[in-house]
């Protein structure tokens, strides 16, 4: 949307409903006391959320009252366990979780996930693999 005299910033809860809005994203970021850039950013969608906050850039004139709210990745509650796996295919070790896995194998644990999940080769380096539940 355009930003012209027709719009304003809107700010909503997380779960949608409308807290207030305000005439320009200066007078936005005054009262937030953030950056005007910020305020931008989050009405083009750049960023989520400033200070728990959703932002929007809607017509002065038919400001929706309540938007669709922010969903929230639930993160899973058993971390997913790891096996340390020699060249011919045994089970050297196994951890609790990528973290430890990572911890204690000196391996950044971003790097571990990415050659769990097959982004990255894992030639001539050693092998992990992800261990299901029941096994």
């Amino acid at each position: 949307m355009s930003r012209n005299k027709d719009t304003v910033i809107a700010c909503y809860k997380l779960d949608g409903t409308l807290v207030r809005t305000y005439p320009t994203a200066i007078s936005a970021s005054r009262a937030k006391h953030v950056y005007k850039r910020t305020i931008d950013k989050a009405t083009r969608g750049d960023v989520l959320t400033i200070k728990n906050l959703l932002w929007r850039r809607v017509d002065k004139n038919n400001v929706p009252s309540k938007i669709e709210p922010l969903e929230v990745r639930k993160i899973s509650p058993e971390p997913k366990r790891v096996a340390k796996v020699s060249e011919d295919g045994k089970i050297l070790e196994i951890y609790p979780s990528l973290v430890k896995a990572a911890k204690e194998n000196k391996i950044d644990p971003h790097t571990l996930r990415d050659r769990l999940n097959g982004k990255y080769s894992s030639k001539n380096k050693t092998k992990f693999i992800y261990i299901e539940k029941d096994s």
